[in-house]
């Protein structure tokens, strides 16, 4: 194995790691909330964690179809941008208007229907991480980043569910959710 292809393999793994350690950390961020707290919202502006949730995975499957349909990517990757999206993503700080087509409607009713399609979603999103071929050589067009590749695509999708769990801890340590009783 040449040096290039054993730092992909690496990269590779830690990508899977962190794909695993998201998913873990959001799906654990939603275990202790009753249904009853679902609805709970820092202010009539913010979202409640079920819509917090319903995002995340409406976000994980839209961008797990981009990935799987992406056209070939021409250009040289930008290594040095990886950890810029990591952590750009991840920093709350930075607030971000959703999306459209990612903003919560209903798609999900119950904090269990959407902890159901993240989960079935992420194991697919990992699948696809384990086994596609040159990840650096796809292109993704994020709504938000312009044009990325496979592999930032897929540190997008971590660093996603990275920022949304602090969201709900937030939400979790505010007044209204303590006054709910919880």
């Amino acid at each position: 194995m040449s040096s290039t292809s054993a730092q992909s393999a690496i990269a590779r793994e830690q990508l899977i790691a962190a794909l695993e350690k998201s998913a873990k950390a959001f799906l654990d961020s939603l275990s202790s909330v009753p249904a009853s707290a679902a609805g709970v919202k820092l202010n009539e502006n913010s979202w409640s964690i079920l819509q917090v949730a319903e995002h995340v995975a409406a976000v994980e499957q839209r961008m797990l179809r981009g990935l799987q349909t992406s056209q070939d990517k021409t250009s040289a990757p930008d290594f040095d941008r990886d950890a810029k999206i990591a952590a750009g993503v991840r920093n709350r700080a930075n607030r971000l208007q959703a999306p459209e087509m990612v903003v919560p409607k209903g798609r999900w009713f119950t904090l269990a229907e959407c902890k159901k399609a993240f989960e079935e979603c992420r194991a697919n999103t990992i699948d696809y991480a384990k086994k596609a071929e040159n990840l650096r050589g796809k292109s993704f067009m994020h709504p938000l980043l312009g044009e990325i590749d496979g592999f930032q695509a897929l540190l997008v999708m971590a660093s996603h569910a990275d920022r949304h769990v602090q969201q709900i801890e937030e939400i979790k340590q505010s007044a209204a959710y303590k006054a709910a009783g919880y």
